[in-house]
C-alpha cells in the first residue's frame, strides 16, 4: 500500500470531459458471497482473496485486515466495513495490516507498478468520484480511497488518470466528491479502485532529504464505504495544440524547483493566472495574472517536496497544462 502514494504524486489533475453519472458493479455493496472462507462483496477483491490466491490459504488461516458486511449503510441494506488488524512480519514483530478492497476479480494480476491492479473494463473518462464513508481512526491514520484508469497496449497497462486520497475521521456518513485527473486525452479501457482502512502517510524532510513512512496505522480503525459512483463535470476548455506549443517551461525537471515560463510570441500565455497542484489535486501555489506581460515568468517551487506537480494556466485561448518535476 505504501507505493500507492507514489502513484498519487506521479499524476496530475487535468480533464475536459463531460459525462453522465456512471455506476460500477455492486457499487452499493449489496451483494456478498463466500470466497476463501470469508464473505466478500461480489465484484471486489479483499485481503482474503489475494492472500488465498497467492498462498492457497483460507481466511481462517490468515491474520489480515478484515472486510465484512455491515448493516450500518448509507443507502440500501449494506455497506462494506474495513478494519485494520494485528499481524506478524517475517521476524515475528507485531504489525498492523489494513482491511483492503480492490475492484475486480483478477487476483492473479494483482500488482502493477506497486498498485493493486484488478479492474474492470471501463472505456470512459469520468471527472469525479463520489462516495459516502464513515471512519473511526486518527488523523494520522487516514483511510484511503483511490481510483485510477489504465489502457493496455501490447500487453502493458499504462496509467492515464487518477483521483481520490486520504479520509479524515467522521462519526457520521460524509459525502466525498473527488476530482479525477488525466495525463492526456487518451480514453482508458479499464478502471481500478483501491480502498484501505489505514495508511501510513509519506513524510519528507527537505533538509535531510530523508523520506520515511511513520507507523501510524492503528488496529481497530474501521472504514465504512457505500454508494460509490462516477460522473463527469465540465471543466475549462483546453487550449489547442498550436497554442500549447507556444509555451515552454525550463528546466524541467528542475533540481532546485525553479522554473522559467516562456511564450515570446504570445506573452499573454505566460502571464495568465496560474495554479500548481499536487498529486491529490490540491492547489499548492496560486498566482494572479501578470500586470505587464513580457513573455517570460519565473515560477519558484523550491519550498515544495520533490515530486511531480501540475502547472495550469487559464489563458483566454484556453487552459494550458504542463507536468513539472521538482528534483
Amino acid at each position: 500500500m505504501k507505493k500507492i502514494f507514489y502513484a498519487l504524486t506521479a499524476l496530475a489533475l487535468v480533464a475536459s470531459y463531460s459525462a453522465q453519472a456512471q455506476v460500477i458493479s455492486n457499487n452499493g455493496f449489496e451483494t456478498w458471497a463466500t470466497r476463501n472462507g470469508a464473505e466478500s462483496p461480489t465484484g471486489w477483491l479483499t485481503d482474503a482473496d489475494v492472500y488465498g490466491y497467492y498462498y492457497n490459504l483460507s481466511a481462517s488461516n490468515l491474520q489480515i485486515g478484515a472486510v465484512t458486511k455491515s448493516a450500518d449503510a448509507h443507502g440500501g441494506s449494506f455497506a462494506a466495513k474495513l478494519t485494520s488488524t494485528n499481524d506478524k512480519d517475517n521476524a515475528g514483530n507485531t504489525i498492523v495490516v489494513p482491511g483492503e478492497l480492490v475492484l475486480g476479480t483478477k487476483a492473479g494480476a494483482y500488482v502493477y507498478q506497486g498498485l493493486p491492479l484488478g479492474g474492470l473494463n471501463y472505456p470512459a473518462r469520468p471527472t469525479q468520484m463520489q462516495f459516502y464513508y464513515k471512519f473511526s481512526g486518527t488523523a494520522t491514520d487516514s483511510a484511503l480511497v483511490l481510483v485510477y484508469f489504465t489502457k493496455t497496449t501490447n500487453g502493458v497497462p499504462a496509467i492515464l488518470g487518477i483521483g481520490g486520497g486520504f479520509l479524515n475521521p467522521t462519526a457520521t456518513y460524509s459525502g466525498v466528491s473527488a476530482p479525477i485527473g488525466y495525463v492526456d486525452n487518451t480514453v482508458p479501457d479499464s478502471i481500478h479502485v483501491v480502498v484501505a482502512s489505514g495508511f501510513s502517510r509519506l513524510l519528507y524532510n527537505p533538509r535531510t532529504g530523508v523520506t520515511r513512512f511513520p507507523s501510524n496505522i492503528k488496529a481497530g480503525s474501521t472504514l465504512l464505504l457505500d454508494d460509490l459512483t462516477f460522473s463527469g463535470a465540465p471543466l475549462a476548455v483546453r487550449a489547442d495544440a498550436s497554442t500549447q506549443a507556444q509555451l515552454t517551461v525550463a528546466p524541467n525537471p528542475s533540481p532546485g524547483g525553479r522554473f522559467v515560463l516562456n511564450s515570446p510570441d504570445k506573452p499573454e500565455l505566460a502571464a495568465a493566472p496560474l495554479q500548481v497542484l499536487d498529486g491529490l489535486g490540491r492547489i499548492v501555489v496560486q498566482q494572479a495574472a501578470q500586470v505587464a506581460p513580457n513573455g517570460q515568468r519565473e515560477l519558484d517551487l523550491s519550498s515544495l517536496s520533490t515530486g511531480i506537480y501540475l502547472l495550469r494556466l487559464d489563458s483566454k485561448q484556453g487552459t494550458i497544462v504542463r507536468q513539472l518535476t521538482v528534483k
